[in-house]
């Protein structure tokens, strides 16, 4: 045995041994091992090139899934995947500091922030694994902010208080003050169907201080034939809190399909301010089951979009906004919503060709509130993928993703959109180690429309490389965009500057008080970090995440901007934030 994949063995042993046991009440033919194997089984029909545009939520689902359904893993439960007996005395313990139905509310962090995840949580279940939270999304209604992200230790906790139930990997946050303060809620309800798994890649959207919601991709299986088998299915969760995410209903899925035939991923919520029953869900497609009328005989990549018009009870059949085929080579994914204050839709998603070497971003809109929407339109033809062909120094994955937001205050400025993505094609070096040969730099690009979407200004960087800086050049990349009640619009990345070498990271944000003329800048992080992203044996290797939103009151009730991201310490990413 290898010893990358002895090390993963042991540092998935308590998950593995919970996560696969067999449900021994009621349905005998339903088995966790078994569901996943038949997930694993489908992902491998999607070509190598797209597969590799998964989520990162996705890829750490299959890669924990893959080491534990491999027959000569031993996890205390057999490789028939048997009934499991019960947690050890001391695990169960230490399970003990999650009796109640929340956690203790956080604390300050460095420089200002604010700790969102509960630090006291890491390291509870296990000391090799299930210790990360990053990829954050926040929603900002009135007084109440809700923070949602990845959370590896949120299996163990869901596991570790039934381990023949469902399981999570969301973790969520609720504030009531603001963003003063937080208590982290250990996981997002994964409901009780011990089929569902909540996967992560959350983001949040509230229509009101008490309504919020909370997309996640999700998988759970068929209904019990009858012969008490079980097939999976691949979907977006919605959950749904009417108590200002204090408690959560459980996921109810806004699109789901096959999981033999589709895998869905990358989803996005938004909500409408103009009718707050009505909510969007954007996703990607990645589909082999051959039968699609734009691809027919082939595989599919289809950015697709539904709509909900009672908040997230029942979903519309999907839109497709951009589909490629396998044979094209041609890829579509990364997509993101922003709803104005007239009802318009607009999502922005990355182009990525199959036979040419730079990425393209496009939008488009819909003006009869989802149901239809206009052909692409074109923001920029010239993205550099970041990096090495979109991994950064510190070999972790990073990707060109745009986030995009619109003007919705009363002033002239009203129905402006603001696109925002990182894009290499300022600093591309010769690189002798990289595949390429070059190493490409990436800057932090923002377009904007005034006419509804139709047509865009020529990108321009957010922050160029500061005049004093020593070394060759410094990544950016993450970015969130949005604007607030004063129409200002703000803009958050991750950033390399403090070092000449490209190595530790930074969180800063700027706005622009006149529409993304220029921009104010400052340091959000006060703590830069290593990228020490393999210490956790649950995520891949590769994982720092694929984002981290930045939001503004929804309701235009309170000025400026709250973002959530990671600071990992002694490589332990936990989530903070900072209202500025």
């Amino acid at each position: 045995m290898k010893k990358s994949y002895l090390l993963k063995a042991v540092g998935v042993f308590a998950a593995g041994a919970l996560l696969f046991a067999g449900n021994a009440s009621g349905q005998a033919k339903f088995d966790r091992k078994d569901l996943l194997k038949k997930f694993l089984d489908a992902s491998n029909k999607i070509p190598a090139k797209q597969k590799k545009l998964l989520s990162s939520g996705m890829q750490n689902f299959l890669s924990l899934a893959t080491e534990m359904t491999t027959p000569h893993v031993k996890s205390g439960i057999g490789d028939d995947g048997g009934t499991f007996s019960g947690l050890p005395k001391a695990q169960a313990a230490r399970n003990a500091l999650r009796a109640s139905s929340a956690f203790t509310a956080s604390t300050a962090g460095p420089g200002g922030t604010i700790r969102i995840s509960n630090p006291n949580l890491d390291f509870v279940n296990s000391v090799v694994t299930g210790f990360t939270q990053s990829e954050t999304s926040t929603a900002w209604c009135g007084n109440t902010i809700v923070a949602g992200y990845n959370d590896s230790g949120a299996l163990l906790r869901t596991l570790g208080v039934n381990p023949l139930g469902s399981a999570s990997l969301s973790g969520v946050s609720v504030s009531a003050n603001g963003g003063k303060s937080f208590i982290d809620l250990g996981f997002l309800n994964p409901g009780s169907d011990p089929a569902n798994l909540l996967l992560g890649d959350p983001v949040v959207a509230c229509t009101s201080p008490a309504q919020f919601y909370y997309s996640s991709i999700f998988a759970t299986a068929t209904p019990p034939d009858v012969n008490g088998f079980r097939n999976p299915i691949t979907a977006v969760g919605v959950n749904s809190s009417g108590v200002g995410g204090i408690s959560w209903a459980a996921p109810v899925s806004a699109v789901a399909k096959d999981g033999f035939l589709h895998s869905i991923d990358k989803p996005w919520i938004a909500a409408d301010s103009t009718n707050p029953l009505r909510l969007y869900v954007s996703y990607t497609d990645f589909d082999f089951s051959g039968t699609s009328t734009g691809c027919p005989n082939d595989f599919r990549i289809a950015v697709e979009i539904v709509n909900s018009t009672d908040g997230g009870n029942t979903w519309s059949a999907p839109v497709v906004l951009d589909e490629e085929c396998g044979a094209s080579f041609n890829s579509v994914t990364g997509s993101n919503i922003a709803v104005a204050a007239d009802g318009k839709v607009y999502v922005a998603f990355e182009f990525i060709p199959g036979l040419t070497p730079d990425n393209e971003i496009h939008v488009t809109r819909s003006l009869d509130n989802g149901a239809t929407f206009g052909k692409p339109v074109v923001v920029s033809s010239t993205v550099v993928p970041n990096g090495d062909g979109g991994a950064l120094q510190g070999g972790f994955r990073n990707n060109e993703f745009p986030q995009i937001a619109v003007d919705r205050t009363n002033k002239p400025s009203r129905g402006t959109l603001y696109i925002v993505w990182s894009d290499g094609s300022d600093n591309v070096v010769p690189d002798l180690g990289t595949f390429t040969g070059t190493y490409a730099y990436p800057d932090i690009f923002v377009s904007k429309s005034t006419d509804g979407g139709q047509t865009f200004a020529v990108p321009s960087a957010v922050s160029p490389t500061p005049a004093d800086f020593a070394g060759i050049g410094r990544d950016q990349f993450f970015p969130g965009v949005a604007v607030d009640k004063d129409g200002e619009v703000g803009v958050c990345y991750y950033d390399r500057r403090s070092d000449p070498g490209n190595t530790v990271i930074d969180r800063f944000c700027s706005v622009s008080h006149n529409h993304a003329a220029s921009w104010d800048e400052q340091r959000i992080s006060h703590s830069n970090w290593l990228p020490l992203h393999g210490s956790d044996n649950i995520i891949v290797s590769t994982y720092i995440g694929d984002y981290d939103a930045l939001t503004s009151d929804f309701l235009l009730q309170n000025d400026g901007f709250y973002g959530a991201f990671e600071i990992q310490f002694n490589g332990n990413p936990d989530v903070l934030g900072k209202k500025f």
